[in-house]
């Protein structure tokens, strides 16, 4: 399905949130715009100088000074060119750092509750493919707007000094280029806002086929899926060529009026200087006049034309910033996440009509009040559904706490407990890296023995010795090469391994058989001592260790969502 084109608020808007992330990269903007203008300004010295020279070689003068006054003037040119590109390319960089830094905390701020509805796919395409739009407007277009503004009128001044004629074409052919431009450029704008929403639905579907490609093959459903991948990436390749076609067609159009100007110019100057012009000018042209006027006809229309190739980087931003706005959109309710330092010790947490009601009024917890003693482990008991894992998350701040009051060791919770508490879902995330980075999260600040420690508490080293490298051992994505029994004791060594005081607990056995869990199990109660502990879980054999045992779905005010 396609996209309308963008609004006149649509265009105002985007442009206000691509104004905004512009400030990232400002400095290196403005010095890109800065050397734009100026690699013009030395383009007029260049073509006065070149001019004489030729004039003078043609007139049997000295012409070798003015030759090498030009090329000096070239080569500076060429200086400022050169770092116009590289500030160019710095501003984009920053703002596409900027950008992603935002969109990663405003993901941790919305916590699991999003990312869990969130399409994976369409998601890494938005912060991938999307971001690196971005770079074209950041490191071309925005920087060209200025000289766009200024280069034209220093070039028209200069080609007054010589020719009121040719100084009146720049003037009537200029605004005629960006018109034309303008025209195509809002089907373009349309066209690169469809390709790349097609392109997030393409990486989306074809990230959760490839996770999923067991199970397509199982019920022998993966040739279906080929042949709906191929029609899709189809549908992608005739979307891309229209862009390219849009794009094609105003880049020919612009060439080819700015073809048009520089032979009328050519031609005056040619009959000028023949003395054939069918009518009175008021103005006599001499070579030298009129070899600079052509020399700086072409150059008159280079910053129009790289508006031509950089226009439809404004498009592409546009496009991008409309796919990218929906990740930077902070939740509306609940906590803000703010770092935080780890307890130093066993906290106990006191929750007082404490309720979750999400966007779109869909209750996650009715109004709750318990008391989670310091130093023991505290089992939520209930069946799936009962709002164990949401009372888990609000405290975290992955989801809203509509009403009520959380207070730990008597003092109210001011932040959530995200950076405070150690974190152990149903199915921990391992990444692609070794296992040392899985249990550090890249975190070097934590000593080489509280590692070695937390490895041994958590049960690691059980199975560390049946490991190539150790904990230098790659893990492939989702800690392929590990069970899920194993994958449980990585997490729990995160946790041991920043010592922290309070750990949550999602269901940490809920995929495990009943040897994993004994095993978890064993090495959670060798590390039970000064820490406190709170699970959410229905699993008989976590509900036998625990000190606290709360029914959540009977300490809810009217039960259970």
């Amino acid at each position: 399905m396609s996209n309308p084109a963008l609004t006149p608020e649509d265009r105002r808007a985007l442009g206000g949130l691509l104004s905004a992330w512009g400030k990232a990269g400002r400095g290196p903007s403005m010095l890109a715009s800065a050397c734009g203008i100026a690699q013009y300004g030395l383009f007029i010295g260049f073509a006065g100088f070149a001019a004489s020279a030729i004039a003078s070689l043609v007139n049997g003068e000295d012409f070798l000074m003015p030759a090498l006054v030009a090329a000096l003037f070239a080569l500076v040119r060429a200086g400022a060119q050169a770092l116009e590109t590289r500030a160019g390319f710095e501003a984009a960089a920053r703002v596409k750092a900027h950008v992603r830094g935002e969109a990663a905390r405003a993901l941790a701020a919305k916590g699991p509750a999003f990312t869990e509805r969130l399409e994976t796919g369409a998601a890494g395409s938005a912060l991938t493919d999307a971001v690196e739009k971005l770079e074209g407007y950041f490191g071309r277009y925005r920087p060209l707007m200025p000289v766009i503004a200024g280069a034209p009128i220093l070039m028209v001044a200069a080609a007054f000094t010589q020719s009121w004629v040719v100084g009146m074409l720049f003037i009537i052919t200029a605004p005629l280029l960006p018109l034309f431009m303008a025209i195509v450029g809002g089907a373009a704008a349309a066209a690169s806002k469809d390709q790349i929403a097609v392109l997030a639905r393409l990486a989306g579907r074809f990230n959760d086929r490839l996770q999923s490609l067991a199970l397509l093959n199982a019920f022998n459903a993966a040739p279906r899926e080929r042949e709906g991948l191929a029609a899709a990436s189809e549908d992608f390749r005739q979307r891309t060529m229209k862009v390219l076609r849009l794009a094609f067609l105003s880049s020919a159009i612009l060439e080819f009026f700015a073809a048009l100007s520089v032979a009328a110019i050519a031609v005056y100057v040619g009959f000028s200087l023949l003395g054939e012009m069918p009518f009175d000018t008021g103005e006599t042209v001499t070579l030298r006049e009129g070899l600079f006027v052509l020399i700086l006809a072409p150059e008159f229309y280079m910053p129009l034309r790289r508006l031509s190739a950089a226009y439809h980087d404004r498009a592409d931003a546009e496009a991008a910033a409309s796919t990218i706005k929906p990740l930077l959109e902070y939740p509306k309710s609940g906590v803000s996440i703010v770092p935080s330092t780890p307890f130093h010790t066993s906290p106990s947490l006191d929750l007082s009509g404490v309720s979750c009601t999400y966007e779109g009024g869909r209750k996650g917890l009715n109004p709750i009040t318990l008391s989670i003693p310091s130093g023991k482990i505290s089992v939520l008991w209930g069946p799936s559904g009962s709002g164990k894992s949401t009372l888990l998350k609000i405290l975290m701040g992955f989801a809203p706490l509509s009403s009520g009051e959380v207070r730990i060791d008597g003092e109210a919770m001011e932040a959530p407990l995200a950076g405070r508490a150690g974190w152990i879902g149903q199915n921990p995330r391992l990444f692609h890296g070794s296992l040392r980075d899985n249990i550090t999260l890249h975190d070097g600040s934590i000593p080489a023995e509280m590692i070695e420690r937390a490895v041994a508490e958590a049960g690691v080293a059980d199975f560390l010795i049946h490991l190539s490298d150790g904990l230098d051992t790659p893990l492939g994505e989702r800690g392929f090469g590990l069970s899920g029994g194993q994958i449980q004791r990585v997490a729990l060594a995160r946790a041991l391994a920043r010592d922290m005081k309070l750990v949550l607990m999602d269901e940490p056995t809920a995929h495990l058989d009943g040897e994993a869990e004994a095993r978890f199990l064993e090495a959670l109660l060798s590390n039970k001592n000064g820490r406190t502990i709170l699970i959410a879980t229905h699993s008989p054999a976590v509900r036998a260790i625990a000190d606290e045992v709360f029914e959540i779905a009977d300490l809810q005010e009217g039960g259970a969502p």
